[in-house]
């Protein structure tokens, strides 16, 4: 055998150390998943465009937004394919929302604030959290018990549910902390990017996060009345200027679609090869039919029936057959949804002004705002309405003056909306009442008209409410019972067994569309 010498292994040996560091680089890069990339690779600017993009899409998605929130709330209703109108909704889409809000907007929601924290970026790090905490609010006002304190973190794939109640409150203290975060310092060289919704207007944002606080309060104030009037006080009168809220139009959370497909609004995508949704009867019948002085706001919710020249609600849930033939036909004779609404950039709307000054109003009403009463409640009910008409702007001037007047009797130069708010106001049918009970049926009703278009928040808190007074329609299934909740995807009963049985017992019912979530307290059905 021939013999290497001391030279010869000394060159193997170098050899062999060099293909060793080049396999075990090899074998860190080959082992990386570029399509997976670390937090280090995060852009927080690209995330929080996809999450607020990926959010107001899911919100306002065809099946979810408007077939079950808003044919739920009776805004609208459905002239063809009834089955969501009728309570029989398709279980692919309650699957496909509950991934959506999980694995899209929610965990870039997680990923940026887990970047921002890593990076001491402050004010992305309090935006993350309003936003994470919207989608959560959203999920478990939808469902009752969700995954929440062990989803989103990637360390378990069977995550346990938490009730709504812990929910509830850790979102309310993660809303605490967002405004503390971004009325304090940016993190070394911090600028927002990507933010489509505000533009990186840090003031607008912390408004957002505590009309939110608000909003949620409000819904809990049943279940912890203290709790609830020591923070609404705190925030409204005793600390008003370190919590900003929406102080007008210009501060509601909205994304505004850009017009174009894939950048326009959900509705107006549909619109294109569809035409299966009218205005409800409930809604037409509430501020137009049966008022004898009518809502000039129905005329930016709903278009003229062409084939009766008026403003024709659909009732709900009617079969297709119903619908078809209704008022001799349903298609040409009752009322599409507003033009406005359909547009390719019509807005897609998270929380309003309008809303948040009925959460005062009723908040103040019932007590929970220290130091205010009825007087400040009626200015919060009456801005309300004003909001709610200013929302829509110079085209709504414009469909009004096209609407309720002509060439023959043209409408008076230099009318603002808030003539027309003020006119319906001193002439509403049902105007505020100095009876407690009349005043706060008077602002949850506005409250739902005004959240047209809101279909999954207005059926919400018709749940809380029960104003208006709404029933099932002719041929809903469900026993004839409106929905209280969604029922759990079928994807998480077979995944997640056992956390979704306990899931079912913590929520104190059945797991189907007629039992409570936490804080629902009001027989409605």
């Amino acid at each position: 055998m021939k013999k290497i010498g001391i030279v010869g292994l000394a060159v193997i040996f170098a050899a062999f150390l060099m293909i060793f560091n080049s396999c075990k680089k090899d074998f860190e890069e080959i082992n990386t998943d570029l399509n997976n990339p670390g937090l280090d690779k995060a852009a927080p600017d690209m995330l929080l465009t996809n999450i607020i993009e990926s959010l107001s899409d899911r919100v306002h998605e065809i099946f979810l937004g408007e077939e079950m929130g808003n044919c739920w709330a009776q805004h609208e209703a459905k002239v063809q394919y009834t089955d969501e109108d009728r309570y029989i909704y398709r279980m692919s889409v309650v699957n496909n929302s509950w991934s959506s809000f999980y694995a899209v907007s929610g965990m870039d929601a997680h990923t940026l604030y887990n970047y921002a924290h890593d990076k001491n970026l402050y004010h992305y790090k309090g935006i993350s959290l309003i936003l994470k905490g919207y989608i959560a609010s959203l999920m478990t006002d939808l469902w009752g018990p969700i995954p929440y304190s062990e989803a989103w973190t990637g360390e378990n794939t069977l995550p346990k549910y938490d009730t709504q109640e812990s929910i509830y409150r850790d979102v309310i203290a993660k809303l605490e902390e967002a405004n503390t975060l971004l009325k304090g310092p940016a993190g070394p060289d911090e600028e927002i990017a990507g933010d489509i919704m505000y533009n990186g207007d840090l003031e607008r944002w912390q408004k957002f996060a505590n009309s939110l606080k608000l909003r949620l309060l409000l819904r809990m104030a049943e279940k912890d009345v203290a709790f609830v009037t020591a923070e609404m006080t705190k925030m409204l009168v005793t600390s008003p200027t370190d919590y900003p809220i929406f102080t007008s139009n210009f501060d509601n959370a909205q994304l505004n679609y850009l017009g174009s497909s894939p950048n326009n609004h959900p509705i107006n995508e549909n619109r294109k090869t569809r035409d299966d949704h009218r205005v409800s009867k409930k809604l037409v019948d509430t501020i137009y039919k049966n008022a004898p002085y009518g809502d000039y706001r129905i005329a930016i919710f709903a278009d003229i029936a062409p084939g009766k020249g008026d403003f024709i609600g659909l009732p709900n849930g009617l079969t297709s057959s119903q619908a078809a033939s209704y008022n001799e036909n349903g298609i040409k004779n009752t009322s599409k949804i507003g033009s406005y609404f359909t547009k390719a950039t019509a807005p897609g709307m998270l929380m309003s002004y309008a809303e948040l000054q009925f959460i005062l109003a009723e908040s103040v009403l019932a007590g929970y705002v220290t130091g205010k009463g009825v007087t400040d409640a009626e200015a919060y009910y009456k801005e309300g309405i004003f909001g709610s008409y200013n929302q829509f702007g110079d085209e709504f001037l414009t469909i009004i003056a096209n609407t309720f007047f002509s060439a023959q009797n043209p409408m008076p130069a230099g009318l603002t909306l808030d003539d027309f708010a003020q006119d319906f106001y001193d002439n509403d049918a049902f105007p505020w009442s100095t009876d407690p009970v009349m005043a706060l049926k008077r602002i949850q009703i506005q409250r739902w008209v005004a959240s047209f278009d809101q279909g999954l928040q207005s059926w919400i808190e018709w749940r809380r409410t029960g104003q208006p007074e709404i029933k099932a329609g002719a041929a809903a299934a469900n026993g004839g019972k409106i929905p209280q909740r969604f029922a759990y995807p079928s994807d998480e009963s077979a995944r997640n067994e056992t956390n979704y049985k306990a899931a079912v017992t913590l929520l104190g019912g059945p797991d189907d569309l007629n039992t409570r979530v936490w804080w629902d307290v009001t027989e409605n059905n």
